[in-house]
């Protein structure tokens, strides 16, 4: 019978870092395909330590909710994953992603206040918004940028707060910089007037 002695160290010819050696020991397809998910493991982190805090932050301001706002910002980062390769500017597209996520929640929640104001009261969606509350008492800056048509709402949302430069977002949203200096020129006049007339 053979005795098998413990092995303190690291076995003949194998070593200390297993992982390198794994790698190095398949296939070049599968090698070359390990070593892309690693790359792109390493440089999401990388985007997720720098930006993700700032990005749920920023999330959290706009949906008033703590839980949310977090929420919002891990399925940007989900999404950044699925979609590396073709994603040149990380921080503009996750702020891009986050804008939209945002976009829908408010138009999720307006759909269901106006169902359960019809609810309560048997009202009609123009009735109800007129018996809802005072417009000069409760209106807040992210309520009137809320009431922006969608056009102009997410250009004033990634420039205004989340400091992206105009071209950055005209590159995210597909759009020349001339047109977002004018969609920006035109949701100023709006909000302007909407708090004005709150007062």
């Amino acid at each position: 019978m053979s005795h098998i002695t413990p092995n303190h160290g690291r076995a003949s010819g194998v070593p200390e870092n297993m992982t390198t050696f794994a790698l190095e020991h398949r296939p070049a397809r599968v090698r070359a395909r390990t070593r892309t998910v690693v790359d792109v493991d390493a440089a999401v982190r990388e985007v997720y330590l720098a930006h993700f805090g700032a990005l749920a932050g920023w999330a959290t301001h706009l949906v008033g909710d703590r839980d949310l706002g977090h929420d919002l910002a891990t399925d940007a980062f989900v999404r950044l994953i699925n979609s590396w390769p073709g994603v040149d500017q990380p921080r503009p597209w996750l702020y891009t992603t986050v804008g939209n996520l945002v976009k829908d929640h408010w138009r999720k929640r307006g759909r269901e206040r106006a169902s359960y104001q019809r609810f309560q009261g048997g009202l009609d969606p123009e009735t109800a918004v007129a018996h809802g509350p005072d417009t000069a008492t409760s209106l807040s800056v992210r309520e009137a940028v809320e009431s922006l048509p969608d056009r102009l709402r997410l250009a004033v949302l990634l420039h205004y707060f989340a400091d992206l430069t105009v071209t950055e977002v005209a590159r995210q949203l597909g759009k020349a910089d001339g047109t977002i200096k004018r969609d920006l020129h035109e949701a100023r006049a709006r909000l302007a007037a909407t708090l004005e007339s709150a007062r």
